[in-house]
C-alpha cells in the first residue's frame, strides 16, 4: 500500500522536476496518452530516472495507478463496500449488483488484495484493439506469505476527469449466467462431495458446486475428447492471461489443475483469441470438442470460475 503510493508520487514528482526545468514542449491534449510505460521502485531515490516525457503521459499512469491502489486497498482491508463503489459503472453492471461481488468478496482479498502491500511497482497502460484502456501492473506480491513476482492488468475509463477502475470490463453480463443455475442438469454419480469442480467430459460440462452441495453454476465448455484423464486433481496455479506459446494466441483466466502427456499445463480458461484478437470458436460452439486439451469457457464464466476457485480447490474429472 505506502509502496504503492511511493511508487505514484514519485512519478509526479520526476514530472514536475522535468518540467520545470524548460524540457519538452507539452503535448498536443488530442494526442493518444497510450502505450507508454513508467517504472517506479517502492524507495524514492534521488537517482532513479523515470521515462517519461509528457504530462498527458504521466497523468494517464499515475492516476490508474492511484486508482488501482485505491481499489485494491479497500480489498485488502475488507471494505466490499467501498471496492464497488470505486469501480466503474460497466464493471457493476456486468456483475448486476453487489451481492455478487460480495460473495467474491474472501477471493479477491486474497488476489486482487495482495496488490495493496505490492513493492517495486512497475505500471504500463495500453490500449486493446476495442480501444479500451489497459492498466498493467508489476511488482512483488505475497501470496500466502510467498513474495514473488507478478504482472496483474485491470481496465480503466475515465469520465468527467476521474479515473474509474473497471476489473470486470470485458466480462459481458456474468449475473446473467449465473443467477439460474440449470437445475434440470444433475451433478455427475460419484463425483465427490465438498467445494469442488466437476467436469464430465462426455458431458462437456462444468459443474461448480459449494461445500454444501449447492451448485453455484453450470454450464457448456469445449475439451478434447479423453483429456486428461479421468481421475481427481487440484488447482495449482492462476493466471489472468496465459500463452499458448504459439501464433501469438492468448487466454484469459486461466485456471490450472493437471499436465498433459507433453508437459504443458491444462486448465480452465476462456475462449483463445488469435493475435489479432479473433476467438478459436464461438460460444454457441461450446459443449462440442475443439481444445487441445485445456477446458474451454465463455469469457464470463471463466471470470467467475476464476474469483471462485483458489489454489488447491479439488477437481473431479469424470466421463
Amino acid at each position: 500500500m505506502g509502496a504503492m503510493r511511493n511508487a505514484i508520487a514519485l512519478l509526479t514528482l520526476t514530472f514536475a522536476a522535468a518540467a520545470c526545468s524548460g524540457g519538452d514542449t507539452p503535448a498536443d491534449p488530442t494526442t493518444s496518452v497510450v502505450p507508454t510505460s513508467t517504472t517506479a521502485p517502492a524507495t524514492v531515490a534521488s537517482t532513479t530516472t523515470v521515462p517519461v516525457t509528457t504530462e498527458a503521459e504521466v497523468d494517464a499512469v499515475t492516476e490508474a495507478l492511484a486508482a488501482f491502489d485505491l481499489w485494491v486497498t479497500a480489498l485488502h482491508e475488507g471494505e466490499y463496500q467501498l471496492a464497488w463503489d470505486l469501480m466503474a459503472p460497466s464493471s457493476q453492471a456486468a456483475l448486476g449488483g453487489f451481492e455478487l461481488f460480495d460473495s467474491w468478496g474472501s477471493e479477491m482479498t486474497e488476489g486482487w488484495g495482495s496488490w495493496a502491500e505490492a513493492t517495486d511497482v512497475a505500471a504500463t497502460t495500453e490500449t486493446d484493439a476495442a480501444g479500451r484502456s489497459l492498466l498493467v501492473v508489476s511488482g512483488v506480491v505475497s501470496k500466502e506469505g510467498m513474495p514473488e513476482q507478478d504482472t496483474t492488468n485491470v481496465f480503466f475509463t475515465i469520465a468527467d476527469g476521474v479515473v474509474w477502475i473497471s476489473p470486470f470490463e470485458e466480462f459481458g453480463n456474468v449475473a446473467a449466467g449465473l443467477a439460474e443455475p440449470d437445475d434440470t442438469v444433475p451433478v455427475p454419480a460419484d463425483s465427490g462431495s465438498g467445494r469442488r469442480i466437476v467436469y464430465s467430459n462426455r458431458a462437456q460440462r462444468v459443474w461448480i458446486i459449494e461445500g454444501d452441495e449447492t451448485v453455484f453454476d453450470t454450464y457448456l465448455i469445449s475439451g478434447r475428447e479423453d483429456v486428461p484423464d479421468r481421475g481427481v486433481y487440484e488447482v495449482f496455479s492462476k493466471s489472468e492471461i496465459a500463452y499458448a506459446g504459439h501464433d501469438g494466441i492468448t487466454m484469459r483466466y486461466m485456471v490450472r489443475f493437471t499436465y498433459a502427456e507433453s508437459g504443458l499445463a491444462i486448465g480452465f480458461h476462456s475462449i483463445p483469441n488469435t493475435a489479432g484478437g479473433e476467438p478459436l470458436q464461438t460460444e454457441e460452439q461450446l459443449g462440442e470438442f475443439h481444445s487441445a486439451g485445456c477446458v474451454r469457457q465463455s469469457l464470463g464464466h471463466a471470470a467467475a470460475l476464476y474469483e471462485w476457485a483458489d489454489e488447491g480447490t479439488i477437481v473431479h474429472v469424470v466421463e
